[in-house]
């Protein structure tokens, strides 16, 4: 065959292939204008370089926007297995014992444990004597002892000399002296008692505690599951609100070199652009084929 006859074909492939090549590579480059005389060229910087900021904005907001929606998230967590992850991790936190609890898993010092403890210890003391205080024992133990005593000397010669006023004399300030040792020693009595008990649990896990009170483990996981159900939708809020998806997405990429942006860029639609590249080699052949009968 005739050179001049596959000329054509030859010449119109190497064109389409060029110039297809010199476009995807005007995508990226130049990086930077170039001025002549003052003047910038046109097609200087690459249409990605000179569009880079409107890129960022426009991925910003599809990603924001349409692509990572509030409900979206919400319904990828509702519907994954993160809740009975949260449930089993907190059952593994309360299976162990109150102590190792704290120093181990919080990492408290043996020191501080001690010492929180004994405050707690004397917190609750402190809240039962409280609580004592506001009985009226003089009252009670009055009319008790006063109704104890008539019963014991009912019948004998005894209930002739046992007035209600004689009864009440010495029952009465029994009463007010029980008010007077829980007001002001209540604590050192009741505080070691608290303390034993505290001493006594801090052996036994959550979950044996509220075993005791008929919690199982099957309701601790229903009542975790109840919480995250509820709280599931106000915290996503709160999480799109505090953060701006689009103007992360938007910042990174405003943030990211020419260089780097061609990378992504490349690593995605790498086959693509050569693709496109090859499509104008067979473009200038078919071309180049066409023209030879014509």
């Amino acid at each position: 065959m005739n050179l001049s006859v596959l000329a054509g074909p030859i010449i119109g492939s190497a064109i389409g292939y060029c110039t297809n090549y010199i476009a995807v590579k005007m995508l990226f480059f130049p990086r930077k204008e170039i001025k002549v005389f003052g003047h910038t060229l046109p097609f200087t910087p690459g249409a990605i370089p000179k569009g880079k900021p409107r890129l960022a904005a426009a991925i910003g907001d599809i990603v924001g926007n349409t692509l990572l929606t509030k409900d979206d998230i919400e319904d990828k967590i509702a519907n994954s297995t993160l809740k009975d992850d949260i449930a089993d991790m907190l059952i593994d936190c309360m299976s162990v014992s109150i102590k190792e609890t704290f120093t181990d898993t919080f990492s408290v010092s043996e020191e501080s444990y001690e010492m929180g403890k004994e405050k707690l210890s004397l917190f609750v003391s402190e809240e039962i004597v409280k609580s004592l205080s506001t009985v009226d024992f003089s009252t009670i133990i009055t009319e008790k002892c006063a109704a104890i005593v008539k019963e014991k000397v009912k019948g004998s010669m005894l209930q002739m000399f046992l007035s209600d006023d004689l009864i009440k004399s010495f029952t009465e300030p029994m009463g007010k002296e029980i008010e007077r040792i829980i007001d002001e020693e209540g604590i050192s009595y009741i505080n070691p008692l608290v303390l034993n008990k505290l001493n006594e649990y801090e052996g036994s896990s959550a979950l044996e505690i509220l075993g005791k009170i008929d919690i199982k483990e099957s309701d601790i996981k229903n009542i975790v599951s109840d919480i995250f159900s509820k709280m599931l939708s106000p915290v996503i809020d709160k999480i799109m609100g505090a953060i701006d998806i689009s103007s992360i997405v938007k910042e990174k990429i405003d943030a990211m070199s020419i260089e780097d942006l061609e990378s992504l860029v490349l690593k995605v639609m790498k086959k693509e652009l050569n693709m496109i590249v090859n499509l104008g080699a067979l473009i200038g052949l078919i071309l180049g084929m066409i023209n030879i009968f014509i």
